[in-house]
């Protein structure tokens, strides 16, 4: 499990994840609009894109990666990141989950 560091309050985000396999390209985006964080993901040839982040769920499970994001609240009070500093100011985390921590936790909710 990676912890995806530095994500700022900047309403569009480029994160490049390394992995023993090849780096995962993580695209974040804060939509005022709709008061959502979302993601697009390129793993080599596939992608996933426009996925709206939420706590305690998997994200991207069906895509074919062998990866999964996942949101804590970190102040436990069970809401998803809603304003554009959520992650700058620690209120939540995002956790890249490689195929090793998603087959340990399959069925069941992955510890964080």
């Amino acid at each position: 499990m990676i912890k995806v560091l530095n994500i700022t309050n900047e309403p569009i985000q480029r994160h490049t994840i390394a992995t023993e396999a090849r780096d995962v390209i993580l695209r974040l985006y804060f939509i005022a609009t709709v008061q959502s964080w979302f993601i697009d993901v390129e793993y080599g040839d596939i992608r996933a894109n426009g996925v709206r982040i939420s706590v305690g769920v998997s994200h991207i499970q069906s895509s074919n990666m062998p990866l999964d994001f996942r949101v804590t609240d970190n102040q436990n009070i069970g809401l998803d990141p809603l304003t554009i500093d959520d992650f700058e100011n620690g209120r939540c985390s995002l956790y890249m989950l490689e195929a090793t921590d998603m087959e340990a936790f399959r069925g069941q909710p992955v510890p964080l």
